[in-house]
C-alpha cells in the first residue's frame, strides 16, 4: 500500500424505491457492494422526477430488521 496514492471518489446514484425505508435499504446495499476502505452514505434526498423540489431524508443509517415481526407491525413496502 505504501506506493499506492488514494483517492476520494464521490458517486451520485438515483434509486428508485416505495418509501424512505427502502431507499435507505437500497442504498446501503449499494454501498456494501463498493471495495474501499470507509464508504459512507453523506446524504439521501428524494428528487421526484421533473421537479426542483427536493427532500433530505431526516435518517440516512441502515435499517436494522426487527427482532421480531408482529402482525401489528407496519409492512416496509
Amino acid at each position: 500500500m505504501r506506493n499506492k496514492k488514494r483517492y476520494a471518489v464521490v458517486i451520485d446514484t438515483y434509486v428508485y424505491a416505495d418509501n424512505d425505508y427502502m431507499a435507505r435499504k437500497m442504498a446501503h446495499n449499494i454501498k456494501r457492494t463498493i471495495n474501499g476502505d470507509h464508504t459512507r452514505i453523506i446524504e439521501i434526498n428524494e428528487c421526484p422526477f421533473a421537479s426542483i423540489e427536493t427532500r433530505a431524508l431526516d435518517d440516512i443509517g441502515e435499517p436494522t430488521p426487527t427482532s421480531k415481526w408482529t402482525n401489528n407491525d407496519p409492512l416496509p413496502f
